[in-house]
């Protein structure tokens, strides 16, 4: 894969003059589009796209450069209007969606376990950054309540989303935008989907998933206000997704719906991203 080289440098990249680099992972996927390529019928995993003629290779060099999710200006304009004190991104791998935001005026905070180009960054080893990205987990989402909290394609079935989403709310955070797919898809887990307000059934109780968390007692602490629809490559279906803080209660879930494919397997296993 691209971009798994030794790191050189751990500076952002410089902005040309005139601070306006467009959105070089948008023209990048409409480049790939443009060519045409068909689909083919085969089985859609969480890590891959489906048997096409170089999908998954451009697919992949788009992911080592920049990110999993292609941001439109719909969505970075929905964000900003969202995020009047700016906003705090944990997972942000880059920095892209980070630095287009700042572009835009949103100031913007990133945060990253491992920072690319950190060689202990599955995906971004050797990936110049896009825009500062600090050193940080989930934890360091409660000193920024004022900010709109930033989660995009957090791995599959890994427990720090949920509790970045859960501390957030916790310390008084009003505004969260997800990006990524819904309930039984390739991002997060069942606890964050719960914790999101869109998973009304305990998948691992009702279902006997495996790769599930018992959710019974996850207290929705969100609820979804607003979708944008994103562009993404065959077979996938993520988008971008606001909630505003729910009261203690909460409220009944909303049914996520997916416009590509069927539903993955609930009790399918196999990596995050």
């Amino acid at each position: 894969m691209p971009g798994m080289q030794e790191p050189t440098t751990n500076e952002p990249l410089v902005v040309p003059a005139g601070g306006d680099v467009g959105n070089p992972l948008l023209d990048a996927f409409r480049d790939a589009m443009a060519l045409g390529t068909t689909v083919t019928e085969t089985t859609v995993t969480e890590t891959t796209v489906p048997e096409t003629t170089g999908f998954g290779e451009r697919r992949a060099e788009a992911i080592a450069r920049y990110g999993f999710a292609i941001p439109t200006e719909a969505a970075l304009a929905v964000i900003r209007h969202h995020s009047p004190a700016g906003v705090v991104e944990i997972g942000a791998g880059t920095g892209y969606w980070a630095h287009l935001l700042q572009q835009r005026g949103v100031d913007v905070v990133a945060f990253d376990p491992e920072p690319a180009p950190s060689p202990q960054n599955t995906w971004f080893a050797g990936t110049p950054p896009w825009h500062p990205v600090h050193r940080g987990d989930h934890d360091t989402v409660s000193a920024h309540p004022e900010r709109t909290l930033l989660i995009v394609w957090p791995t599959k079935d890994e427990t720090w989303a949920a509790t970045a989403a859960q501390r957030f709310h916790d310390a008084g955070g009003r505004c969260l935008v997800f990006v990524g797919e819904g309930p039984g898809g390739r991002t997060g887990d069942a606890t964050f989907h719960a914790v999101l307000g869109e998973l009304a059934t305990c998948l691992h109780c009702a279902y006997g998933s495996l790769s599930s968390p018992c959710t019974c007692g996850v207290e929705p602490q969100w609820q979804r206000t607003q979708t944008v629809e994103l562009p993404h490559w065959p077979g996938f279906s993520d988008d971008l997704h606001v909630y505003a803080a729910a009261s203690p209660r909460g409220g009944a879930p909303r049914r996520f719906r997916r416009r590509y494919g069927r539903r993955p397997a609930t009790n399918a296993r196999g990596a995050g991203r």
